[in-house]
């Protein structure tokens, strides 16, 4: 299903009234007073792709982020199907997974859902975009343009995934004709985080054929200092490590979010069994992911170094891209190699809502986001870039659609989506220009999921 880039949360569901628990991540107020008697998420998948996927179908990879700390296998392959949701700088990509979940409401006012999803990003700074393009056209094509003695400066790498379980609670405090009151909470337990990076500064980079009439090209990195780490070695999760804060990292975080419906004009509309709501507007606000990840592991690892002259062939290339900072370490020297151990910040963010009904089941939402107390001296944060969304949407107790028109600070345009959801399928994406071949590296968020539900009525036809 559709979903806002920034966000990684799904577009649509996450504005609509019967969300349930696709909308709780964004504001867990939606709990309280809730649409369903209960709500499963059968399974849900997403991550950000360019037009390449669709033309290397078996080849690629929709969750690139988190497999780069379980596996080393044609990772650069992969890689190169996935879309950045920022253009060009910073590259920004994003996968997640929502495991099995449910909802269930207590009575007519309260509620409560317990979720489980793993996340991944990978985000570069500065990466001058001839480098950005070897990962499309590769090295060794004759694809590669001439570049000499270009400046770079300092620059960032970062792959970083996690899951979480969560329970949000949800209560209604106002029930009149024309006001409806709704608070919410979750509590995140963070595990199985795990960690890699590189950040440095270099002086200058070139581009040149390895030898006179050669269809291979060699990158040379001059006055490089840089500083790779990981928290764990790449390796497949058994629930051993995946528990064990020895291993991987853990952490806590938690959301907190109300929503307020004024206005009763379409209840003259409705039929019995019809329990659609009656607002003119309903404002909200919520505050999301407000927490860390602690990283103390014992086979975490961090080099610095200096190089004056590096040059990196294709087959460098694909050992930095496949085993990521464990690749980086085996092709250049070391001054410094100790332990990992840091304390990263989630992806905290506040969002403010207005959503207006402006005939009855067609709204308009008007949703802003952006970081909250981000810590700019802190590349290895995990962070959602600052947006601004504009969604015309329709919804009924069973299907929803939405045109998100997504405005993400540095993008010199905005993203158009769409988003369909009918009966127990979803199905959408963020951009449409990112799945178009002029998008360059440029990508969609891409969403597919499976849910069951059971409506709250004040009548049972049974």
């Amino acid at each position: 299903m559709s979903t806002l880039a920034h966000s990684q949360e799904i577009a649509g569901l996450e504005f609509s009234n019967y969300g349930g628990l696709y909308r709780a991540p964004y504001n867990p107020s939606v709990i309280g007073g809730p649409k369903h008697k209960w709500q499963i998420n059968i399974g849900t998948i997403g991550g950000s792709i360019n037009y390449r996927y669709f033309r290397f179908i078996g080849e690629n990879s929709l969750l690139y982020p988190l497999l780069a700390p379980r596996s080393t296998k044609e990772l650069y392959g992969r890689s190169r199907t996935m879309g950045s949701l920022t253009y060009k700088d910073p590259i920004y990509l994003a996968s997640e997974i929502r495991w099995p979940s449910a909802m269930i409401s207590l009575g007519k006012y309260q509620g409560l859902a317990l979720a489980f999803r793993t996340r991944g990003y990978a985000k570069a700074s500065n990466v001058p975009e001839m480098i950005q393009n070897l990962y499309f056209y590769r090295l060794d094509t004759g694809g590669t343009p001439v570049v000499s003695n270009q400046s770079w400066g300092n620059f960032n790498m970062v792959q970083q995934s996690y899951s979480d379980v969560s329970l949000t609670y949800g209560a209604q405090l106002l029930d009149f004709d024309a006001h409806k009151l709704r608070i919410g909470a979750t509590v995140k337990r963070v595990f199985g985080a795990r960690i890699g990076y590189l950040t440095g500064s270099a002086g200058s980079y070139s581009l040149s054929p390895v030898s006179a009439g050669s269809e291979s090209s060699q990158l040379t990195v001059n006055d490089l200092s840089y500083e790779v780490g990981y928290s764990a070695p790449t390796r497949k999760n058994g629930l051993g490590n995946l528990f064990s804060s020895d291993k991987t990292g853990a952490g806590w975080a938690y959301d907190l979010g109300f929503s307020y419906e004024l206005g009763k004009y379409w209840g003259k509309d409705k039929e019995v069994y019809d329990e659609s709501p009656e607002y003119l507007i309903r404002l909200a606000a919520s505050l999301t992911d407000v927490g860390n990840i602690k990283y103390q592991t014992s086979d975490s690892r961090l080099v610095r170094g200096t190089q004056a002259t590096s040059v990196i062939g294709q087959k460098e290339l694909e050992t930095i891209s496949d085993r990521g900072p464990q690749g980086f370490i085996s092709l250049l020297p070391s001054d410094m190699d100790t332990t990992f151990s840091k304390k990263v910040q989630l992806a905290q963010a506040v969002h403010y809502e207005a959503d207006i009904q402006l005939v009855k089941g067609f709204f308009l939402n008007l949703s802003k986001t952006q970081r909250y107390k981000s810590r700019a001296a802190e590349p290895l944060d995990v962070y959602m870039p600052n947006t601004f969304t504009i969604t015309p949407r329709f919804e009924d107790e069973d299907s929803d659609f939405a045109f998100p028109i997504t405005f993400i600070q540095g993008n010199n345009r905005p993203s158009i989506g769409a988003m369909g959801h009918f009966g127990p399928v979803f199905l959408g994406f963020s951009s449409v220009n990112g799945l178009m071949k002029k998008g360059g590296a440029r990508g969609s968020m891409v969403y597919l999921g499976f849910t069951a539900w059971k409506l709250n009525r004040k009548k049972d036809k049974d």
